[in-house]
């Protein structure tokens, strides 16, 4: 990851769309090749549903700063409904004391962590704790969906948030599933 971070600092720009050409058609070969793989004899059908299905994505937009309680709190609560945390970089800039941050709220019921600078601009994320659930696209769709999402500010709980979701959200569908 640092290797890839340092050429992408010293890639010129025609590099870089070189690069990305090539993983472009490479997704999209993996793509073709697993749309025909599922489309063969002997491939179970409710799994091929479900693989296609979109499923809806429980973000909980966070940051080092918070409590570390809370944190914790967060990370047990979202493992429950399939969520993950959400960071905006590293913490002063650092992957240890990122991984220090992850060691100390982790345990055994803990939801995925991930940094995801980019969500925070798509959903308009300025404040955290934040959830967001959202439809997700199909790993088959060409271009990303400009998805449907829900999405609340402040500290409340996450069982709080997707029962506000369930009962006047755009996502209340998705929302009541996963309650369930």
């Amino acid at each position: 990851l640092i290797n890839l971070i340092c050429m992408n600092a010293i890639a010129s720009s025609e590099d870089m769309e070189w690069a990305n050409s090539i993983a472009e058609r490479d997704r999209k070969l993996f793509v073709d090749n697993l749309k025909d793989m599922m489309q063969g004899e002997g491939f179970d059908s409710s799994t091929r549903e479900s693989a296609l299905k979109p499923r809806p994505v429980l973000q909980i937009f966070v940051s080092s700063s918070m409590p570390k309680q809370l944190l914790k709190t967060y990370a047990r609560e979202a493992s429950r409904y399939n969520g993950v945390l959400v960071f905006n970089g590293l913490p002063s800039g650092s992957f240890r004391k990122l991984t220090e941050l992850v060691m100390e709220i982790s345990d055994e019921n803990t939801a995925a962590m991930q940094i995801d600078d980019e969500a925070f601009k798509a959903y308009g994320v300025n404040v955290v704790p934040t959830i967001v659930l959202s439809k997700s696209a199909s790993m088959f769709d060409e271009q990303p969906q400009a998805g449907m999402f829900d999405k609340v500010k402040g500290n409340i709980t996450i069982k709080s948030a997707l029962t506000l979701f369930a009962n006047n959200g755009d996502m209340h569908k998705e929302a009541g599933e996963l309650l369930k």
